[in-house]
């Protein structure tokens, strides 16, 4: 078995989508050199890759997202804006749920619109100019780690030993790194799963300056009973994403005519009047996702050194929720400080980060898995209290109707500027039931 030879600290982080990126960069301020290893070919270009099933259909970098990319990559909303990326106020969305369009509210910043495969080939450009100490090497398949003595050293390349003092698995949700522990005598995380038989349908289609009144975004959520829901997102070249989604086993047609008869079901016609007259410009393009899943990492008690996971191999979720590039951000994050706080060669780091980045997801998953349960279809791993607290966010939607406080503070949580709990305050609950009283 050969062994690479290396100078200095070393890590590896295994895959190069934002989860990678972020987390490459955070360790570029730690370790001497930082080798991201991906299976894809990354394309030189902004088109969507193999290895992000997702990447055709509409994405968001939320809020919260947005802010920790542009601190770590300064200059990132420029090079995105020169790339025809579309800057978006959040008073510029409009969004129909639970039998109306919510009032209007601002972040007070500006956001900026995009397809992943843009963000994706940006930031990696803007990691190579602000961290020369990465080095990213697409079609490189990671086998598995190499632990030795109960430490991750590395990781194992076609037979070929990469040694590494630190390595990061963003390897996606079905990531097999935890079995390869499990089989080293490490415990496995408990899993968390939520079934709900998502199905979404992707089209792009031409942009027009006139679509919507110039309004940038759409979010439709569908009726209680019909979960569908449609999503319209501006992007680069002047063109719209489209995205129709539905759960519990019914699947969105990729057939144009019935794509648009199922856009026209939706409970507001704002997305159906603009593919009815808009150009197409590609076929209407499926995904599936079965589950929320989260992998409980906060919860381990025993891990090998020299060795985290991060981004959808911890929580993975429904993407029509937008969350998980900004989730894995959060994680990114949450390494950094256990790095500040305990270095990079501190057998507590693992542990430490874990902690940390248990409480960055726990918000994305109340979010995004919890809700589900106000539909007797979906199964799985149920908070307690999640009934109660279903209902009440439901009311919460409701006052989003009327009330501007409640509805900023309902987009400030749900761009992962606040926590959950913030909705819970005497005050805002307040709001809450004069909002829906006076609506009612």
């Amino acid at each position: 078995m050969r062994t690479s030879a290396g100078d200095g600290t070393t890590a590896i982080v295994i895959g190069a989508g934002i989860a990678g990126l972020a987390t490459a960069r955070i360790l570029s301020d730690h370790f001497d050199r930082v080798t991201i290893l991906e299976r894809d070919r990354l394309p030189q270009e902004a088109v969507p890759r193999r290895g992000v099933p997702q990447g055709r259909h509409s994405h968001l970098l939320l809020a919260a997202g947005q802010r920790l990319l542009d601190g770590w990559f300064p200059g990132l909303a420029d090079d995105l804006a020169a790339s025809g990326a579309v800057p978006v106020h959040a008073s510029g969305l409009v969004w129909h749920q639970i039998g109306d369009y919510r009032v209007r509210s601002d972040l007070g910043f500006l956001a900026m619109s995009m397809s992943r495969a843009l963000l994706e080939v940006t930031v990696r450009r803007r990691l190579r100019q602000q961290a020369p100490n990465v080095r990213v090497v697409d079609r490189t398949a990671v086998d598995s780690l190499i632990v030795v003595d109960g430490r991750v050293m590395g990781v194992l390349v076609d037979g070929v030993a990469h040694r590494a003092d630190f390595v990061v698995a963003c390897s996606g949700r079905n990531t097999q790194v935890f079995d390869q522990l499990a089989a080293q005598g490490f415990p496995a995380p408990e899993i968390s799963a939520v079934r709900i038989d998502m199905a979404s349908a992707s089209q792009v289609v031409r942009r027009k300056p006139d679509d919507l009144d110039g309004d940038l975004a759409v979010v439709i959520g569908g009726p209680a009973n019909g979960h569908r829901v449609g999503t319209m997102v501006p992007v680069e070249g002047d063109r719209w994403i489209i995205t129709l989604g539905s759960f519990f086993g019914e699947v969105p047609p990729d057939d144009p005519d019935e794509y648009q008869a199922f856009a026209r079901s939706l409970p507001a016609p704002a997305l159906a009047d603009v593919l009815a007259r808009a150009e197409p410009l590609t076929p209407v393009l499926t995904h599936r996702m079965r589950t929320n899943l989260r992998r409980h990492v906060e919860r381990l008690d025993r891990n090998p050194p020299g060795f985290i996971a991060l981004g959808d191999a911890v929580c993975s979720l429904n993407p029509i929720y937008a969350q998980g590039m900004t989730s894995a951000a959060l994680q990114a994050q949450a390494l950094g400080q256990a790095l500040d706080r305990h270095g990079p060669t501190s057998p507590e780091l693992a542990r430490a980060f874990y902690r940390r980045a248990g409480k960055a997801v726990d918000g994305p998953w109340r979010i995004a898995a919890g809700a589900y349960f106000a539909d007797p279809r979906a199964t799985g791993s149920k908070s307690t209290g999640a009934g109660l607290l279903n209902r009440y966010l439901d009311m919460v939607s409701r006052a989003c109707h009327t009330s501007l406080p409640v509805a900023r503070q309902a987009l400030l949580v749900q761009n992962l500027l606040a926590r959950p709990e913030s909705l819970l305050t005497p005050a805002m609950i307040l709001r809450v039931l004069l909002a829906v009283r006076r609506g009612g």
